[in-house]
């Protein structure tokens, strides 16, 4: 091998390393624009990246000058994915009564449906970043996890029996956190998800609201989303709540 392929073969590891850092962008860093335009204008160094990406199990799914490299696991199973369930319920105090699989699962699905609730949207958000508020993400869990019980009293065999755990601690939860931020209230368990997520470089906090937290996606979060918002679970729990919504619209006309 050249020393000219080996500075390829470099630079290739390096435009994974720069993605890989979710905070850095190429406004910040002139290498990292540097590399980007040789991706764009060069086939075989695109080529060397995804090989190394692949071997790596990761897969780079978007480059631009304005939001970087991104660049996601291939599978669950990858060191890079992002902690999973039990890396962030050791986050969240594994040990709290209220840090269960499915607690933590409906939170994550809040998160995910608070930014992203159908594709129309979903490609508007690419456009604009929107803001959420820390009230507005804890009653919308309230409310699919509401769902998720009318819909088990209709069909108990139907939904698995973590989520019904889940929603049944989150049901008897205090809506507002006292003092710092736990997961003993349903605004403490959404902020301490997106307390993990702002580490992340996945959610970034609005500081333009001063009355109440707030925060909008990322691009990075956007690309994560639409992955993650294509799971059977995600599609499942957001159908029952849509179900329930345009039931109760039609017994209240």
């Amino acid at each position: 091998m050249t020393l000219l392929e080996i500075e390829q073969l470099e630079k290739a590891a390096k435009f994974i390393y720069k993605g890989l850092n979710v905070k850095n962008t190429p406004d910040k860093d002139n290498e990292y624009k540097k590399l980007i335009a040789k991706f764009e204008a060069d086939e075989l160094f695109r080529d060397q990246i995804n090989a190394i990406a692949k071997g790596l199990s990761l897969k780079v799914v978007d480059v631009s000058y304005e939001a970087g490299v991104i660049i996601l696991p291939l599978n669950q199973s990858s060191s890079f994915c992002f902690g999973g369930l039990t890396q962030l319920r050791k986050v969240l105090g594994n040990n709290s009564a209220t840090v269960k699989r499915g607690s933590v699962v409906l939170a994550m699905i809040t998160l995910l449906a608070a930014f992203f609730r159908d594709e129309v949207q979903f490609q508007e958000y690419r456009q604009a970043q929107q803001t959420q508020t820390l009230s507005n993400m804890s009653r919308l869990l309230l409310d699919i996890c509401k769902s998720l019980q009318a819909q088990y009293h209709d069909d108990k065999g139907d939904i698995p029996d973590y989520l019904r755990q889940g929603w049944e601690i989150i049901l008897t939860l205090p809506k507002v956190k006292e003092g710092q931020a736990n997961a003993n209230s349903v605004e403490g368990l959404i902020e301490m998800l997106t307390i993990c997520f702002v580490k992340e470089g996945l959610l970034v906090e609005d500081a333009s609201r001063h009355n109440e937290k707030a925060w909008f996606p990322t691009q990075h979060f956007i690309a994560q989303a639409e992955r993650e918002t294509a799971t059977g679970i995600y599609e499942y729990c957001m159908q029952i709540h849509n179900e329930q919504l345009n039931k109760q619209h039609t017994e209240a006309e």
